[in-house]
């Protein structure tokens, strides 16, 4: 080669580096110049993840000057986490959170103000024109979005979730023939029936139900609920047509009803046949020991909440189902005199909900993302890949989430007479299960239980309730005067107090105290 040539090619090279390394600073510039958002979740079942992947790479084809990044934690480090993040000031701008956790107003800010004006993202659809919170399936009237606490909204939700009990199509079929679920209370333990005396026969290994420790309380509370209508409405005093654990434990503490009482007796009865058809020693079975025998065909069914459920489409090897618990109706011959139908499974409420970090320097990108996510566009694509409901009004649940869908006609008391008032009487009627299912258990035994500890959990929570309903007067209203005494509020703006209903809980329940009946 000639040294002309040769000089050629090397000047031909350099400037070929120099217009790559141009191109590459110029291209770090624009990177630079995006605002990069940071998104925290701990939803990691199903395709969850996916979903939100998907939607993050359509809002950055929408608007390229934003990158936003997808933090994906486990749940079971996911809090500590978050706290950790937020008070070294490293927090994500969007961050997955619920109200009843630590620090919501030190951590997030409110958005009262975006709430009341419509989504961008809806124009051309129904929803065009409508408030933000309007296009909520439940008006954001969940505790994520308007946190009565604080009487402000703060989170937007976009999903909900309902228990089902999803069955193994193949398995049905070959052990009844059938390919439909049971509709009706008898028709399910029948179905149970069929499954014990086919495994009996083959000498197979076969639950009619997967249940676990974790999974249980999905189909009990309904149970207890839903069998007890009629004692709930004798309880509704003030004719509300709404009943809450509370204020059962009101009624309980004056001696209006007791697990003596003879709907509740039956109630019990109801629940000592549903352990009797779920795998043996559920009450020590972890949820992914249920979720185990189901996959590998050793339980016919499984109680299993949709967020959980949309998992098995990517780890079953069969076709699966979905159906509501069959409770029993008024024309059931041992437990229809005290129920009345049919049953809702009450208001929608929504969940999954993402906040706002107090620091963030990104607002309006943040509150831009989140209207993307929650428009009919948004909704559409999680519900179509992740298989969980939609939140967004309009919005069609895929056909595996559509088996979720939660039934709202009907009745509704809100009761599950199995909580009552607070921590320590819902843990101990629970604990106390094991003298109910458990070997040698009987309704007989748990009512003794229940009779001789449950006045005293009921008082200890009470009075701890009071206790922190004061605390929380005090301090609520002394903020509020002493920012109205500094001025920090517009002139124009209200004192805002604690609520008059939240006022008067320390004093009802001080009242019933005072008057409780039993030892």
């Amino acid at each position: 080669m000639k040294p002309k040539h040769a000089g050629l090619l090397l000047l031909a090279a350099a400037y070929l580096v120099a217009l790559v390394m141009v191109g590459r600073r110029t291209t770090e510039e624009v990177v630079r110049d995006r605002v990069t958002l940071r998104l925290s979740q701990w939803q990691l079942e199903g395709t969850v993840r996916e979903a939100l992947d998907a939607i993050i790479a359509r809002y950055e084809v929408l608007n390229p000057q934003v990158k936003v990044e997808h933090i994906a934690v486990p749940d079971s480090v996911y809090l500590q986490w978050v706290q950790t993040q937020m008070v070294g000031g490293t927090g994500p701008d969007l961050v997955e959170y619920t109200w009843g956790w630590p620090n919501l107003a030190r951590y997030f800010q409110p958005i009262d103000a975006e709430v009341l004006e419509p989504n961008p993202y809806n124009r051309g659809t129904a929803l065009e024109g409508l408030p933000w919170r309007e296009t909520n399936v439940d008006g954001m009237t969940n505790d994520d979005s308007f946190v009565k606490a604080l009487n402000r909204y703060y989170g937007i939700t976009i999903t909900s979730h309902i228990p089902r009990i999803v069955f193994n199509k193949k398995l049905l079929q070959t052990i009844t023939g059938r390919t439909e679920p049971p509709r009706t209370y008898r028709e399910f333990l029948q179905l149970c029936k069929e499954v014990d005396a086919y495994a009996r026969a083959k000498g197979l290994v076969i639950a009619s139900l997967a249940t676990s420790k974790d999974s249980y309380p999905f189909i009990m509370y309904p149970i207890v609920g839903n069998a007890l209508t009629r004692l709930a409405a004798r309880l509704d005093h003030r004719h509300r047509l709404q009943l809450t654990d509370p204020e059962a434990a009101f009624h309980y503490l004056r001696g209006e009803w007791s697990f003596d009482t003879p709907d509740v007796v039956a109630s019990l009865h109801l629940l000592r046949e549903f352990g009797a058809v779920s795998t043996p020693g559920f009450l020590q079975r972890t949820r992914d020991s249920a979720l185990t025998d189901f996959v590998n065909g050793r339980a016919l069914m499984a109680v299993m909440p949709s967020w959980d459920a949309s998992s098995l489409l990517l780890i079953c090897p069969f076709e699966i189902g979905a159906f509501r618990f069959p409770h029993p109706r008024e024309d059931d011959p041992v437990y229809g005199r005290f129920t009345q139908g049919p049953f809702s499974e009450g208001q929608v409420m929504t969940g999954m909900g993402f906040f706002l970090n107090r620091h963030t320097k990104h607002r309006e990108q943040a509150i831009d993302f989140l209207r993307f996510l929650t428009s009919q566009e948004g909704s559409q694509m999680f519900t179509d890949i992740s298989h969980w409901q939609p939140a967004t009004v309009g919005v069609k649940p895929s056909h595996f989430a559509a088996q979720f869908t939660q039934q709202t006609e009907g009745n509704a008391w809100g009761v599950s007479f199995m909580t009552l008032s607070g921590i320590d009487a819902g843990m101990f009627l629970r604990a106390e299960l094991s003298s109910l299912w458990g070997s040698g258990g009987s309704v007989e035994a748990y009512r003794a239980a229940v009779r001789q500890g449950l006045p005293g959990h009921l008082r200890d929570d009470l009075r701890r309730e009071v206790r922190a309903a004061r605390e929380n007067i005090r301090r609520e209203d002394t903020m509020a005067a002493a920012q109205w005494m500094a001025d920090l509020a517009p002139a124009s703006e209200l004192l805002r107090l604690v609520t008059v209903a939240n006022e008067m809980k320390p004093y009802q329940m001080r009242d019933v105290l005072a008057h409780a009946v039993g030892p």
